[in-house]
């Protein structure tokens, strides 16, 4: 079909309810095509393969398999449609990028991430193994199938999927290469589920390092101990030395996960506000707020950051960067999900985020007032704006809020006072970082003391009244220099 011809098909309806409004992509085996369900009102991926294409059975095993699953990290296939010349797969839009693109773009990720991807990923793949009445194998894992959905890995391209059976049949055999299991290189060799285990293998140490392994694996002597044995165990060649079972491996992974801490357990349920507000305007609440969006997702924490008022930096960033607003309205930026301020006449579908950072700038009134789970103030600490630090202190601590007290702009040498009897437990000094995407030692540091502090609970009353005196204390020795 000629580029004419495409772009007239692009404005029909297929099947009396699907209006195609554009191309998503083009490949060897056909055409992705963006369509919205004028019903439903829902955008759809609609994948087209001519009846004439050389694997067109294998298109159709793969739609076939598709349909029947049903998990959170695998495309939903809405319908399966032919016409005279073409078969079309409709299926669940995902947005995204891949974890090959996330890498290649940031680096390599922390441990804490990439268990948490892996678990994801294992949990996929024990799901797909249990699945049919033999197991499933998916025989192309590799980290440009994973798309990164708001934090949720999406298993794609299942071409090459096939029941443990069909998948050991005569015939020739395709893998990715840095992936694939030995066996899929081998005529004979038998495939099963530890083919794919393998795999998932080599997906965690790319993500960890940003390479695949080389065999035999050889773990670098500064990698984790506990994930590189996890990796180790995976890429064995010999598969009676590998993980038997995905469910196994997951279980090793959810075992590295570091949890038990309260702070931990308040991040881990499904709904948690922190509000974020500033002394006055220039506070460095912006750039606290990205900072502490960045530490919590490399911890493998999803959070949403988004913008109250309308302090450009939302529109700032989309100039900067080019990044395209998803459906939901959110710009993507490195490890920075972020909703801008679109004013109260825009309504946008709820991003599905259980942790979200609310960004009020200096309206601490409206921050205090939607009672948020806990609430962090950052004040300027220049000796001019310390009256106004005092009042919002004050007021966040009659709110009776989980919070806590961050002073910007302070100098390094800059010498605090404080007296006997007061705990510094929910005070912070901000450590200087040009950059808030990047959160390196000192930052990591500060942001972890600073969660564990606002989501331990209120503190005692008594130390509040003893921390705003030494506040008011403060102002007054600045009045009187």
């Amino acid at each position: 079909m000629d580029r004419h011809k495409e772009v007239i098909f692009v404005s029909t309806v297929l099947f009396g309810k699907y209006q195609l409004c554009g191309i998503l992509g083009t490949g060897r085996e056909g055409t992705v095509f963006l369509a919205v369900h004028l019903g439903l009102e829902e955008y759809r991926a609609v994948k087209r393969v001519s009846k004439s294409f050389l694997n067109y059975e294998q298109f159709r095993r793969e739609a076939l398999i598709l349909k029947e699953l049903r998990h959170p990290g695998i495309p939903i296939i809405y319908d399966v449609e032919e016409d005279e010349y073409f078969s079309y797969l409709i299926e669940e839009y995902l947005e995204g990028d891949s974890l090959y693109d996330l890498v290649k773009r940031q680096g390599h990720l922390s441990r804490e991430l990439t268990v948490f991807y892996g678990i994801q990923l294992a949990s996929i793949i024990n799901y797909l193994h249990l699945a049919g009445t033999t197991p499933i194998l998916h025989l192309d894992l590799q980290p440009k199938n994973l798309l990164l959905c708001h934090d949720t890995i999406k298993l794609i391209d299942f071409g090459l999927a096939a029941p443990l059976k069909e998948a050991n049949q005569p015939g020739e055999r395709y893998g990715t290469v840095g992936c694939a299991a030995p066996e899929q290189y081998e005529t004979n060799g038998m495939l099963d589920e530890r083919t794919d285990i393998f795999a998932i293998g080599t997906i965690l140490n790319y993500l960890y390092t940003g390479k695949f392994p080389v065999l035999p694996y050889q773990p670098d002597q500064s990698m984790d101990s506990g994930l590189s044995s996890i990796i180790s165990r995976c890429v064995c060649k010999e598969k009676e030395n590998r993980f038997q079972t995905a469910q196994e491996l997951m279980e090793q992974l959810c075992l590295l996960k570091e949890t038990g801490t309260d702070a931990k357990k308040r991040l881990e349920t499904s709904s948690l506000t922190i509000a974020l507000s500033g002394s006055k305007s220039g506070a460095g609440t912006t750039h606290i707020g990205i900072g502490l969006s960045v530490y919590l997702r490399n911890h493998g924490y999803p959070n949403l950051l988004e913008e109250k008022l309308d302090s450009f930096m939302g529109t700032g960033l989309s100039e900067f960067t080019k990044a395209k607003r998803d459906s939901y309205g959110l710009l993507h930026y490195r490890n920075l999900i972020l909703k801008p301020y679109y004013g109260p006449g825009v309504k946008l579908k709820d991003p599905p985020f259980g942790v979200r950072l609310l960004d009020w700038g200096e309206n601490l009134c409206q921050a205090v007032s939607m009672a948020p789970d806990a609430l962090i103030l950052v004040c300027d600490a220049s000796i001019w704006s310390s009256s106004r630090a005092c009042d919002a202190v004050e007021a966040v601590m009659k709110s009776k809020i989980p919070y806590a007290v961050i002073f910007n702009h302070c100098s390094a040498g800059a010498k605090l006072f404080l007296p006997k009897g007061v705990k510094s437990s929910f005070f912070f000094r901000a450590p200087f970082f040009s950059d808030p995407f990047t959160v390196r030692d000192e930052t990591e540091a500060f942001y972890q003391a600073l969660i564990n502090v606002i989501l331990t609970g209120n503190r005692k009353k008594s130390k509040k009244i003893r921390f705003l005196n030494w506040v008011r204390s403060m102002t007054r020795k600045s009045r009187n220099r």
